[in-house]
Formats: C-alpha cells, sequence, structure tokens
C-alpha cells in the first residue's frame, strides 16, 4: 500500500503508507512550533493534497528555523523534513525564495533523496 502526495491531481510523491504517515506526523509537528499552515492535508483515501501556496511559505520558514538554530539536535530533526519538503516543492515546480535557494541548493544530496522518493503513476 502507498500514499500519493499530490497538488491537483499531478503525483509528486507516492510513498508506502508507513513512510507517509511518518512524514505527515512529523510536518504536523513542525507547522505546530512554527505557526504556519504546511499546506498538506490530511490523508484521505490514500492520497495527501499539497496546496503550494501554504506550502512554499512553510518550507522557507523551516528552512530560516534550521539555519538559524544553534541546538544540533534540533537541526537533525528538521533537516530530514526540510530535505524531503525540497524535493517536493522542486517536483511541484514551485518556486522558493532566493534565500532559501542560496542556503540549500538542489545538490547531489536531494538528487540522492529524490531518487529514494517514487512518484509513482
Amino acid at each position: 500500500m502507498s500514499c500519493y502526495f499530490q497538488t491537483k491531481k499531478t503525483a509528486l510523491w507516492n510513498p508506502s503508507n508507513a513512510v507517509a504517515r511518518i512524514f505527515t506526523e512529523q510536518i504536523e509537528t513542525v507547522s505546530q512550533i512554527l505557526g504556519v499552515d504546511s499546506g498538506l492535508t490530511h490523508i484521505i483515501e490514500d492520497e495527501c493534497e499539497i496546496d503550494g501556496a501554504l506550502f512554499v511559505p512553510f518550507a522557507n520558514l523551516l528552512r530560516e528555523r534550521l539555519s538559524t538554530t544553534n541546538n544540533l539536535a534540533l537541526r537533525a530533526l528538521l533537516q530530514g523534513v526540510s530535505d524531503v519538503c525540497t524535493v517536493i516543492a522542486y517536483r511541484g515546480d514551485w518556486d522558493l525564495t532566493p534565500e532559501f535557494r542560496e542556503m540549500n541548493p538542489w545538490q547531489e544530496t536531494h538528487e540522492r533523496i529524490a531518487w529514494s522518493m517514487p512518484v509513482g503513476q
């Protein structure tokens, strides 16, 4: 079984249900801590819709928090979520702020992560 993360019926990621659940719960927690809507809906019938208009500001704020924290444990926890968000934003063709791109360019790390994030059919 798997779950589709999509925007307007365009598949962006198709992880297993377990991975999808972990990711959505991480996003929900980070969203609450940052005080902004992530743009992800709850998983309904193996689908999670992503609103790019809300997702991009969330991803940018997440990266800002990641770059400004001195807490290494927090940085480690946020890095994985941020990396997956970067791949999703890239696949959704959503522009991240120039500051975000400079801090975290699309590079080999994200290409490896993207390779392990199937889109499905």
